[in-house]
């Protein structure tokens, strides 16, 4: 029998020793939960100081667990076989998720609570299709393609060439003839679906192939991962089109890449829907005047749609929580909570509000749009999308006196929440009719899971959440310390 020497016994162990060592290390710095995403206890929170010891109450585990349960109503409408699905606006999702605002603001005792129904205009949804790639043989069909948001209907079945365009600027297209042919285009997340390159704000890639004669346009959405998305093709647009994800459209490019002859085939039903409805929830805690501050979170989303608006909803949920402990003697304003309708069709609940200013809004001191408020922070190493231990600062934007601006970014500052540098030009997202029209706030981030299938809880930090919440619980204490009329802008900006 072999005898090993004792002092290669005593590097064996060392050895062995100090991969347990090692493993240990990187399980102690390692920032990703066992399911890979970033631990919650990794996120930078900032401590309260002890007069902000009462903002304690608000707590982002609580919070993220309000956002799993309205995620689970879309859960609850999913349909793979359109692959549309989740609290789809006019639909049984986007009711049930009004169901359970309702059901969370009576637990809280809330008075006057109703809802405003809206008849939706005619509106789109997929029916069947079947899309398929073919080369050298081979039939491909990828998970990720789907009919752009409220794209045409194909005559029968398509059977196209393909061409690829990069991502379609005018370079791209120098030369080539795209004309009765599928055009495949790469596009570019700035930094979500709502600022993709191939759009009318960047390349305008997606207008010029139409323009250039294309019969069909496919839309490559990233620069890594494999999203499914619902986003349309722009305005104007006639064409049959669809959106596939970053590495199913690699394939495409390959094929093509190849040398091989590729071709689409492609049919697709869409269906155009009337007679549906929509309605926005209203609750109340009464305060000790007759003024109001409103809280806006809208309720609709595709797929899980945890940021949009699941996060949103959690915060609305979260301040009717802390102030409900408030006896209504020390609420200064009446705070009316609004879970509001078809903000993905048009925003009628918003619009409404702006249509009846004049009475709706005759007492409101201040208006806060809750939408797309907490997300985690990523940056790209190459092709890889990398998370970090940060939420995503946000846009951000206030109609109102220097004073009012001044403690928002102060309670911002204190809590943490990342803004970018400037001030929006104008109110985005569901707030958008109605910011003009009384002092208002939000802050908002559209980024790469905008309106896709990985809007899903696991994006959604809890330090965001709670940091949220808490600044504007801070704002609305401050804000019921000033009249009106120190919250006013001094010019109101012009009004659309």
């Amino acid at each position: 029998m072999t005898r090993v020497p004792n002092v290669l016994k005593l590097v064996v162990a060392a050895t062995l020793i100090a991969g347990i060592a090692s493993e240990e290390v990187r399980a102690q710095t390692s920032r990703l939960d066992a399911s890979g995403n970033v631990r919650e206890d990794s996120y930078i929170r900032i401590p309260l100081s002890v007069a902000d010891q009462k903002y304690a109450a608000i707590d982002g585990g609580r919070m993220k667990d309000l956002v799993r349960e309205v995620t689970q109503i879309s859960l609850a409408n999913r349909n793979d076989e359109t692959r549309y699905w989740g609290r789809i606006a006019g639909t049984r999702g986007e009711e049930m998720a009004r169901e359970w605002v309702e059901a969370k603001f009576r637990e809280l005792g809330m008075v006057d609570i109703h809802t405003q129904e809206f008849d939706l205009p005619t509106q789109w949804f997929p029916g069947s299709f079947d899309i398929t790639v073919e080369a050298g043989g081979k039939s491909y069909s990828f998970e990720s393609l789907v009919p752009a948001l409220r794209s045409n209907a194909t005559e029968g079945t398509l059977d196209l060439e393909a061409v690829w365009v990069g991502t379609g600027s005018t370079a791209d297209f120098h030369g080539r003839d795209v004309r009765g042919k599928a055009v495949f285009i790469h596009s570019i997340p700035a930094p979500g679906s709502m600022g993709h390159s191939a759009g009318a704000g960047w390349e305008g890639a997606i207008r010029r192939a139409q323009d250039e004669g294309a019969a069909a346009i496919f839309v490559i959405y990233g620069i890594s991962d494999n999203f499914t998305i619902w986003q349309g093709l722009g305005g104007g647009i006639t064409v049959p089109g669809a959106f596939m994800g970053y590495a199913d459209g690699d394939v495409v490019k390959e094929l093509i890449g190849k040398g091989q002859a590729v071709r689409v085939k492609m049919r697709v039903d869409i269906e155009r829907r009337d007679g549906l409805k929509s309605a926005s929830i209203f609750g109340t805690l009464p305060g000790a005047t007759d003024e109001d501050i409103f809280v806006l979170a809208h309720l609709d989303g595709y797929f899980q749609a945890a940021l949009d608006n699941a996060s949103g909803i959690s915060v609305m949920i979260s301040l009717a929580e802390y102030f409900s402990e408030i006896p209504q003697a020390e609420r200064r304003r009446n705070l009316i909570f609004v879970g509001t309708a078809g903000h993905h069709v048009g925003s009628p609940g918003s619009r409404w509000m702006h249509d009846n200013r004049e009475t709706a809004l005759a007492n409101a001191a201040l208006m806060i749009n809750a939408e797309h408020v907490s997300v985690r922070q990523t940056v790209y190493w190459g092709p890889e999308m990398r998370m970090t231990d940060i939420p995503s600062p946000r846009r951000w934007w206030v109609n109102g006196s220097d004073l009012l601006t001044d403690l928002v970014l102060d309670a911002y500052r204190t809590f943490g929440v990342a803004v970018w540098d400037h001030i929006e030009d104008r109110a985005a997202g569901e707030m958008g009719s109605v910011a003009r029209d009384l002092p208002s706030i939000q802050i908002i981030r559209s980024p790469e899971i905008k309106h896709t299938d990985q809007d899903i809880p696991e994006w959604i930090p809890e330090a965001g959440l709670e940091a949220v919440a808490r600044a504007y619980a801070k704002i609305i204490d401050e804000v019921n310390t000033l009249d009106r009329s120190a919250l006013q802008p001094k010019q109101r900006i012009s009004g659309r």
